[in-house]
C-alpha cells in the first residue's frame, strides 16, 4: 500500500501545479488501510488542510489513486499530530488540580481587597480630620464675640 501511495503522489505532483502541490498534497500521509473495506485514512497536517482536500481534492485523490491500483478506495481524512508537537505535549507539567488553582486565586484576591480597604480606611481618617478642623473653624466664625452696644 506504501508503494501505491507513493506513486498517487508522484502521479498528483505531475498533475498539479508546483505551489498548490506544496500546499495541500506534499503533507498528506497514509496513515492506515482497511483492506476489507477498501478504506483509506490520510493524515494532514492541520484541521484547515484536512477540510481543504476533503471538500475540494478528495475527487481527485481517489481518481489518482484508482488510475494507479485499478480499485477504488474510500478515503477518509484526519489530522495528524506531529512528533515535536507529541513529543512537546508529553513534557506538559501534570495536571493542575483546580480546586488549589481557586484557592490561590482567592487568596491573592482576597489580599487585594485588604489592600484596597486599608489604603480606603486610611483616607477616611484623613477626610475625618479634615472635616473636624473645618467644623472647628465653622464654630469660631458662628459664634461671633459680643461687642457692646454703644449706650445713649
Amino acid at each position: 500500500m506504501d508503494t501505491i501511495w507513493q506513486e498517487t503522489m508522484n502521479r498528483l505532483q505531475k498533475k498539479m501545479s508546483g505551489p498548490s502541490f506544496e500546499t495541500w498534497i506534499k503533507g498528506l500521509t497514509l496513515q492506515s488501510f482497511d483492506e476489507a473495506n477498501n478504506r483509506m485514512i490520510i493524515g494532514a497536517e492541520n484541521e484547515f488542510t484536512r477540510q481543504w482536500i476533503e471538500t475540494r481534492m478528495k475527487d481527485l485523490l481517489e481518481d489518482t489513486l484508482f488510475e494507479v491500483a485499478g480499485e477504488r478506495y474510500v478515503l477518509a481524512f484526519t489530522v495528524t499530530v506531529k512528533d515535536y508537537l507529541r513529543y512537546s505535549m508529553e513534557q506538559l507539567p501534570p495536571k493542575v488540580d483546580m480546586r488549589e488553582e481557586n484557592d490561590r486565586a482567592s487568596r491573592e484576591l482576597m489580599e487585594q481587597v485588604l489592600a484596597e480597604m486599608q489604603s480606603l480606611n486610611q483616607r477616611l481618617d484623613r477626610v475625618e480630620t479634615q472635616l473636624l478642623d473645618i467644623k472647628n473653624d465653622i464654630k469660631k466664625i458662628a459664634s461671633p464675640t459680643k461687642i457692646p452696644r454703644p449706650v445713649k
